[in-house]
């Protein structure tokens, strides 16, 4: 059976705690990498890493708070203290404001900057030094279409993803020489138990269906994808943002003016 790209490569996932980090944990250990799951939740990120060595896999957990410089710096020593290397950081760390410009104040603003834009450039600073001795090195963000896109009351979460993804590029293009590759995942919608929680079954049928495939995202299909930039199969990709939102983005109009039906239920009226 051929092995899989990643065997034996050692991951540093951050905000691995729930979600789409907890799902990158999983899916990087399951095809045959040493996974590092940090949060800054220890219980969460222990959770994840029981559930990946019980299935056979190889995990180890960290406390990780992105705003602690010390806690980044810890992390980092004790992946290599463990497994001797560092080939891949992938990193969803993220905090949401969900506020309009004028309504947030700075603090809001700069605790958004600080989490979403200057730890990810921390995290990565502290793991350049290792991840250039690897074959097989890459940075993985977590971005959003808040930062692509206007959205509304993303005033500065949107701002601060549309920075990361520039930021992104800037360290693709600088760490090329060092065949460090870095790229961005921008999810759609993900399904988790959080928003299944807080917000009502009318708004999320809503935007199923704005979604062109109908339905949302499963945090295994985010992770599909970041394992798959992580790895030496896209060993010739980087400064690239993949967009994984079942075509949400595609949609600026999810029906023409005056048409109350997407055109997935368009078409399952016309056939019955």
């Amino acid at each position: 059976m051929k092995s899989s790209p990643i065997e034996g490569l050692v991951a540093l996932v951050v905000g691995a705690g729930s979600g789409m980090g907890a799902a990158c944990a999983r899916t990087f250990a399951a095809n045959g990498g040493k996974t590092v799951v940090g949060d800054c939740n220890v219980d969460s990120a222990q959770s994840v890493m029981d559930e990946i060595t019980e299935r056979g896999d190889t995990a180890i957990a960290v406390k990780l708070d992105v705003g602690l410089r010390a806690d980044i710096d810890a992390a980092v020593v004790e992946t290599i203290e463990t497994f001797g290397r560092m080939d891949v950081l992938i990193n969803v760390a993220v905090l949401v404001e969900s506020t309009m410009l004028e309504d947030a104040d700075l603090d809001q603003w700069d605790s958004a900057f600080h989490v979403n834009v200057r730890s990810a450039l921390e995290m990565a600073l502290a793991c350049v030094p290792y991840l250039r001795k690897s074959p097989a090195a890459a940075i993985v963000h977590a971005g959003s279409l808040a930062g692509t896109h206007g959205y509304a009351r993303s005033g500065s979460y949107g701002p601060s993803k549309g920075a990361l993804i520039s930021l992104s590029k800037q360290m693709a293009l600088e760490w090329a020489i060092d065949d460090i590759r870095v790229n961005v995942v921008i999810p759609g919608t993900i399904v988790t138990p959080a928003m299944v929680r807080d917000i009502s079954p009318i708004a999320i049928e809503t935007r199923i269906k704005q979604v062109p495939l109908g339905r949302l995202s499963h945090p295994s299909e985010q992770a599909d994808v970041a394992v798959f930039l992580a790895s030496p199969a896209a060993s010739f990709l980087t400064g690239q943002c993949i967009t994984v939102d079942g075509g949400f983005s595609l949609n600026l109009y999810p029906q023409p003016m005056g048409m109350t039906e997407s055109l997935r239920e368009q078409r399952t009226r016309m056939s019955e």
